[in-house]
Protein backbone atom coordinates (compact mmCIF):
# COMPACT_ATOMS: atom_id res chain seq x y z
CA UNK A 1 0.00 0.00 0.00
CA UNK A 2 1.04 3.61 -0.58
CA UNK A 3 3.26 4.72 2.28
CA UNK A 4 1.84 7.50 4.41
CA UNK A 5 5.26 9.15 4.35
CA UNK A 6 5.30 9.07 0.53
CA UNK A 7 2.17 11.20 0.43
CA UNK A 8 2.54 13.58 3.33
CA UNK A 9 6.19 14.27 4.19
CA UNK A 10 7.72 17.52 2.97
CA UNK A 11 11.48 17.35 2.42
CA UNK A 12 13.56 19.73 4.50
CA UNK A 13 16.92 21.40 4.05
CA UNK A 14 19.74 21.63 6.55
CA UNK A 15 21.29 24.67 4.90
CA UNK A 16 21.34 27.87 6.94
CA UNK A 17 19.53 30.54 4.92
CA UNK A 18 17.88 33.85 5.71
CA UNK A 19 14.09 33.92 5.69
CA UNK A 20 14.15 35.83 2.41
CA UNK A 21 16.56 33.34 0.84
CA UNK A 22 14.49 30.42 2.08
CA UNK A 23 11.34 31.92 0.57
CA UNK A 24 13.09 32.53 -2.75
CA UNK A 25 14.48 29.00 -2.77
CA UNK A 26 11.07 27.51 -1.96
CA UNK A 27 9.48 29.48 -4.81
CA UNK A 28 12.21 28.43 -7.22
CA UNK A 29 11.78 24.77 -6.27
CA UNK A 30 7.98 24.79 -6.16
CA UNK A 31 6.73 21.67 -7.94
CA UNK A 32 4.94 21.95 -11.27
CA UNK A 33 1.53 20.29 -11.07
CA UNK A 34 -0.06 19.40 -14.40
CA UNK A 35 -3.88 19.56 -14.35
CA UNK A 36 -6.01 18.10 -17.13
CA UNK A 37 -8.77 20.18 -18.71
CA UNK A 38 -12.26 19.72 -20.12
CA UNK A 39 -13.02 20.60 -23.77
CA UNK A 40 -16.44 22.21 -24.15
CA UNK A 41 -18.38 24.45 -26.51
CA UNK A 42 -19.72 27.44 -24.58
CA UNK A 43 -21.23 30.81 -25.47
CA UNK A 44 -18.75 33.70 -25.67
CA UNK A 45 -18.63 37.03 -27.48
CA UNK A 46 -17.30 35.05 -30.46
CA UNK A 47 -20.46 32.96 -30.77
CA UNK A 48 -22.86 30.61 -29.07
CA UNK A 49 -20.62 27.55 -29.53
CA UNK A 50 -17.03 28.58 -28.93
CA UNK A 51 -14.62 25.63 -28.69
CA UNK A 52 -12.78 25.99 -25.37
CA UNK A 53 -10.51 24.11 -23.02
CA UNK A 54 -11.97 24.77 -19.57
CA UNK A 55 -11.30 24.08 -15.91
CA UNK A 56 -12.88 25.30 -12.71
CA UNK A 57 -10.57 27.91 -11.22
CA UNK A 58 -10.69 26.15 -7.84
CA UNK A 59 -8.31 23.41 -9.01
CA UNK A 60 -5.47 25.82 -9.75
CA UNK A 61 -6.26 27.91 -6.67
CA UNK A 62 -6.04 24.91 -4.31
CA UNK A 63 -2.79 23.69 -5.88
CA UNK A 64 -1.26 27.17 -5.64
CA UNK A 65 -2.40 27.59 -2.04
CA UNK A 66 -0.64 24.31 -1.23
CA UNK A 67 2.62 25.60 -2.69
CA UNK A 68 2.48 24.10 -6.17
CA UNK A 69 2.63 25.79 -9.57
CA UNK A 70 -0.46 24.78 -11.59
CA UNK A 71 0.02 24.05 -15.29
CA UNK A 72 -3.07 23.30 -17.39
CA UNK A 73 -2.61 20.40 -19.78
CA UNK A 74 -4.39 20.35 -23.15
CA UNK A 75 -4.31 17.06 -25.09
CA UNK A 76 -1.20 16.31 -27.14
CA UNK A 77 -0.28 13.45 -29.45
CA UNK A 78 0.89 10.27 -27.73
CA UNK A 79 4.48 10.76 -28.88
CA UNK A 80 4.65 14.07 -26.98
CA UNK A 81 3.28 12.74 -23.68
CA UNK A 82 6.73 11.67 -22.36
CA UNK A 83 8.11 15.15 -23.01
CA UNK A 84 5.19 16.66 -21.13
CA UNK A 85 5.53 14.27 -18.19
CA UNK A 86 9.24 15.03 -17.95
CA UNK A 87 8.38 18.66 -17.24
CA UNK A 88 5.94 18.17 -14.37
CA UNK A 89 6.36 16.91 -10.80
CA UNK A 90 2.78 15.83 -10.14
CA UNK A 91 -0.36 15.08 -12.16
CA UNK A 92 -3.89 16.04 -11.17
CA UNK A 93 -6.54 14.22 -13.21
CA UNK A 94 -9.53 16.53 -12.93
CA UNK A 95 -13.26 15.85 -12.95
CA UNK A 96 -15.63 16.31 -15.85
CA UNK A 97 -17.67 14.28 -18.26
CA UNK A 98 -18.23 10.52 -18.31
CA UNK A 99 -15.68 8.17 -19.81
CA UNK A 100 -16.54 6.73 -23.23
CA UNK A 101 -17.89 3.21 -23.40
CA UNK A 102 -14.96 2.35 -25.67
CA UNK A 103 -12.42 3.20 -22.97
CA UNK A 104 -14.41 1.09 -20.54
CA UNK A 105 -14.33 -1.90 -22.90
CA UNK A 106 -18.08 -1.79 -23.54
CA UNK A 107 -19.96 -2.15 -26.82
CA UNK A 108 -21.43 0.98 -28.44
CA UNK A 109 -24.85 1.86 -27.11
CA UNK A 110 -27.57 4.44 -27.61
CA UNK A 111 -27.28 5.21 -23.89
CA UNK A 112 -23.75 6.60 -24.33
CA UNK A 113 -23.62 9.93 -22.51
CA UNK A 114 -23.79 12.82 -24.95
CA UNK A 115 -20.99 14.65 -23.19
CA UNK A 116 -17.99 12.38 -23.72
CA UNK A 117 -14.59 13.12 -25.25
CA UNK A 118 -12.55 10.28 -26.80
CA UNK A 119 -9.56 12.61 -27.28
CA UNK A 120 -9.49 13.47 -23.59
CA UNK A 121 -9.87 9.81 -22.62
CA UNK A 122 -6.92 8.80 -24.80
CA UNK A 123 -4.73 11.65 -23.57
CA UNK A 124 -5.43 11.03 -19.90
CA UNK A 125 -4.90 7.28 -20.37
CA UNK A 126 -1.45 7.98 -21.85
CA UNK A 127 -0.67 10.46 -19.05
CA UNK A 128 -1.71 8.01 -16.36
CA UNK A 129 0.27 5.07 -17.70
CA UNK A 130 3.31 7.27 -18.25
CA UNK A 131 3.00 8.67 -14.74
CA UNK A 132 2.76 5.18 -13.27
CA UNK A 133 5.88 4.11 -15.17
CA UNK A 134 7.78 7.18 -13.92
CA UNK A 135 6.38 6.81 -10.39
CA UNK A 136 5.07 10.36 -10.76
CA UNK A 137 2.61 11.38 -8.00
CA UNK A 138 -1.01 11.43 -9.20
CA UNK A 139 -4.16 12.82 -7.59
CA UNK A 140 -7.43 11.76 -9.23
CA UNK A 141 -10.61 13.72 -8.58
CA UNK A 142 -14.00 12.19 -9.44
CA UNK A 143 -13.57 11.33 -13.16
CA UNK A 144 -9.82 11.14 -12.49
CA UNK A 145 -10.36 8.31 -9.99
CA UNK A 146 -12.78 6.56 -12.33
CA UNK A 147 -10.39 6.83 -15.28
CA UNK A 148 -7.52 5.42 -13.21
CA UNK A 149 -9.59 2.44 -12.11
CA UNK A 150 -10.76 1.71 -15.67
CA UNK A 151 -7.35 2.13 -17.32
CA UNK A 152 -5.77 -0.22 -14.76
CA UNK A 153 -8.44 -2.87 -15.40
CA UNK A 154 -11.34 -2.09 -13.08
CA UNK A 155 -14.99 -1.36 -13.84
CA UNK A 156 -17.59 1.26 -12.93
CA UNK A 157 -21.14 1.26 -11.67
CA UNK A 158 -23.06 2.77 -14.60
CA UNK A 159 -25.45 4.75 -12.40
CA UNK A 160 -25.19 4.48 -8.63
CA UNK A 161 -28.44 3.60 -6.86
CA UNK A 162 -30.16 6.68 -5.48
CA UNK A 163 -30.36 6.57 -1.71
CA UNK A 164 -30.54 9.03 1.17
CA UNK A 165 -26.73 9.12 0.96
CA UNK A 166 -26.63 9.71 -2.80
CA UNK A 167 -30.01 11.33 -3.59
CA UNK A 168 -31.31 12.25 -7.04
CA UNK A 169 -30.25 15.78 -7.93
CA UNK A 170 -31.57 18.15 -10.56
CA UNK A 171 -30.35 21.63 -9.58
CA UNK A 172 -26.91 23.26 -9.21
CA UNK A 173 -27.79 23.99 -5.58
CA UNK A 174 -28.26 20.27 -4.91
CA UNK A 175 -25.06 19.27 -6.69
CA UNK A 176 -23.02 21.80 -4.74
CA UNK A 177 -24.93 21.72 -1.46
CA UNK A 178 -25.58 18.05 -0.71
CA UNK A 179 -23.19 16.37 1.74
CA UNK A 180 -22.65 12.79 2.90
CA UNK A 181 -20.19 11.09 5.21
CA UNK A 182 -17.30 8.93 4.03
CA UNK A 183 -15.34 6.59 6.29
CA UNK A 184 -11.63 6.02 5.68
CA UNK A 185 -10.00 2.61 5.88
CA UNK A 186 -7.88 2.26 9.01
CA UNK A 187 -4.19 2.62 8.23
CA UNK A 188 -4.79 4.10 4.78
CA UNK A 189 -2.78 6.99 3.40
CA UNK A 190 -6.04 8.92 3.07
CA UNK A 191 -6.85 8.54 6.77
CA UNK A 192 -3.36 9.81 7.59
CA UNK A 193 -3.71 12.79 5.25
CA UNK A 194 -6.98 13.92 6.85
CA UNK A 195 -6.03 12.84 10.36
CA UNK A 196 -9.51 11.47 11.03
CA UNK A 197 -11.60 8.34 10.51
CA UNK A 198 -14.36 10.07 8.54
CA UNK A 199 -15.55 13.36 7.12
CA UNK A 200 -18.41 14.94 5.19
CA UNK A 201 -17.95 15.50 1.46
CA UNK A 202 -20.02 16.68 -1.48
CA UNK A 203 -22.23 14.45 -3.61
CA UNK A 204 -21.71 15.31 -7.28
CA UNK A 205 -20.98 11.99 -9.02
CA UNK A 206 -23.39 9.50 -10.64
CA UNK A 207 -20.83 6.72 -11.26
CA UNK A 208 -18.34 5.00 -8.97
CA UNK A 209 -15.88 2.11 -8.74
CA UNK A 210 -17.45 -1.34 -9.11
CA UNK A 211 -14.63 -3.89 -9.51
CA UNK A 212 -11.41 -2.33 -8.22
CA UNK A 213 -8.36 -2.57 -10.49
CA UNK A 214 -5.27 -4.58 -9.62
CA UNK A 215 -2.77 -2.23 -7.99
CA UNK A 216 -5.46 -0.17 -6.27
CA UNK A 217 -7.28 -0.60 -2.97
CA UNK A 218 -10.50 1.15 -1.95
CA UNK A 219 -9.72 3.37 1.03
CA UNK A 220 -13.06 5.08 1.74
CA UNK A 221 -16.73 4.12 1.60
CA UNK A 222 -20.05 5.88 2.03
CA UNK A 223 -22.73 4.47 4.32
CA UNK A 224 -24.58 2.95 1.34
CA UNK A 225 -21.48 0.96 0.36
CA UNK A 226 -20.32 3.15 -2.54
CA UNK A 227 -16.53 3.28 -2.93
CA UNK A 228 -15.47 6.89 -2.36
CA UNK A 229 -11.68 6.75 -2.70
CA UNK A 230 -8.82 4.49 -3.72
CA UNK A 231 -5.05 4.50 -3.46
CA UNK A 232 -2.06 2.68 -4.88
CA UNK A 233 -0.95 -0.60 -3.32
CA UNK A 234 2.60 0.12 -4.51
CA UNK A 235 5.10 1.86 -2.25
CA UNK A 236 6.82 3.14 -5.40
CA UNK A 237 3.89 4.94 -7.06
CA UNK A 238 2.02 7.61 -5.05
CA UNK A 239 -1.59 7.64 -6.27
CA UNK A 240 -4.67 8.82 -4.40
CA UNK A 241 -8.10 9.24 -5.92
CA UNK A 242 -11.28 10.63 -4.37
CA UNK A 243 -14.81 10.43 -5.72
CA UNK A 244 -15.86 13.76 -4.25
CA UNK A 245 -14.77 17.21 -5.45
CA UNK A 246 -12.49 18.62 -2.73
CA UNK A 247 -11.92 21.82 -4.72
CA UNK A 248 -15.66 22.59 -4.59
CA UNK A 249 -15.97 22.32 -0.82
CA UNK A 250 -15.88 26.02 -0.04
CA UNK A 251 -17.00 26.62 3.57
CA UNK A 252 -14.02 27.76 5.66
CA UNK A 253 -13.86 24.53 7.69
CA UNK A 254 -14.14 22.48 4.48
CA UNK A 255 -11.38 24.44 2.78
CA UNK A 256 -9.12 23.87 5.79
CA UNK A 257 -9.84 20.13 5.82
CA UNK A 258 -9.35 19.66 2.08
CA UNK A 259 -6.17 21.74 2.15
CA UNK A 260 -4.58 18.73 3.83
CA UNK A 261 -5.18 16.64 0.69
CA UNK A 262 -3.68 19.25 -1.65
CA UNK A 263 -0.79 20.03 0.69
CA UNK A 264 0.05 16.34 0.98
CA UNK A 265 -0.07 15.94 -2.79
CA UNK A 266 2.17 18.97 -3.41
CA UNK A 267 4.60 17.75 -0.73
CA UNK A 268 4.82 14.39 -2.48
CA UNK A 269 5.44 16.16 -5.79
CA UNK A 270 8.17 18.22 -4.13
CA UNK A 271 9.85 15.04 -2.92
CA UNK A 272 9.57 13.53 -6.41
CA UNK A 273 11.15 16.65 -7.92
CA UNK A 274 14.01 16.46 -5.42
CA UNK A 275 14.74 12.86 -6.42
CA UNK A 276 14.47 13.32 -10.18
CA UNK A 277 16.12 16.71 -10.67
CA UNK A 278 17.89 17.70 -7.46
CA UNK A 279 19.29 21.19 -7.10
CA UNK A 280 22.97 21.58 -7.97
Amino acid sequence: MLSVNDWSTMPTSSHSLSSRDQAALAAERAPIIGITVWRRTLPTYLGERTDLFTLGTEYAARVAAAGGVPLLLAPVADEHVPALLSRIDGLLLSGGQDLTRELRGLKPSAVEAADTDPERDAFERALLLGAQERELPVLGICRGLQLTNVVLGGTLIEDIPRTAVHPAQDTPEAFLGDRHEVTFAAGSALAAVYGTASREVNTIHHQAIDAVADGLVVSAHAADGIAEAAESTSDAWPFLGVQWHPEKLTAPDEVAAEAQLFTGFVATATAFAGRTHPAA
